[in-house]
């Protein structure tokens, strides 16, 4: 490896801790809220899980509608997500939430999940996983479909994470 990759290589590891650091916590002013939003990675995680979900599982019969997505309130990690970007929607469900949701619909529903960021280098990945909410004898059931692992590559010229890969699994 020559000193230029290397020093790329430190760059994206240093900027992988503070991106986690950044995306924990929240941001007040209203423009540094919206220039997170566009970098914000688990906001590009979510989005990116259900266009590959859409395009890999949507034509089928009893398919999620990826469009129109329910997602797991998280304090921490959706709290500057947005609730759309382009042609999907997504609606964010705390515990209780959840509970209303299946209770009004009277069938189980998909949750997505966003999970913290995995560190491993220059890669940095993010889980999104498809869980099926149920409300059984008083208790919130979930039960793991699918999941998709996106990977971002740090970008030295334009110094940001870019998805690399999304790759879905499923049980």
């Amino acid at each position: 490896m020559n000193k230029a990759t290397t020093r790329c290589i430190r760059r994206s590891i240093i900027v992988s801790l503070l991106l986690c650091l950044v995306c924990a916590t929240s941001v007040s002013p209203q423009a540094a809220q919206s220039s997170l939003q566009e970098d914000n990675l688990y906001s590009m995680a979510l989005f990116a899980s259900l266009a590959e979900m859409q395009k890999q599982f949507g034509h089928q019969r009893d398919a999620i509608d990826y469009r129109h997505a329910f997602v797991a309130k998280d304090s921490e990690l959706t709290a500057d997500i947005p609730a759309g970007q382009g042609d999907y929607h997504v609606e964010y469900l705390d515990r209780q939430g959840q509970i209303d949701k299946y209770k009004e619909l009277h069938k189980d529903f998909p949750v997505f999940e966003i999970h913290p960021p995995k560190v491993a280098g220059p890669k940095l990945t993010i889980d999104v996983s498809v869980y099926y909410v149920s409300w059984k004898k008083g208790r919130l059931m979930l039960a793991v479909s699918d999941w998709s692992d996106v990977e971002f590559r740090y970008d030295c010229e334009r110094q940001k994470y870019l998805v690399s890969s999304v790759k879905l699994g499923g049980i």
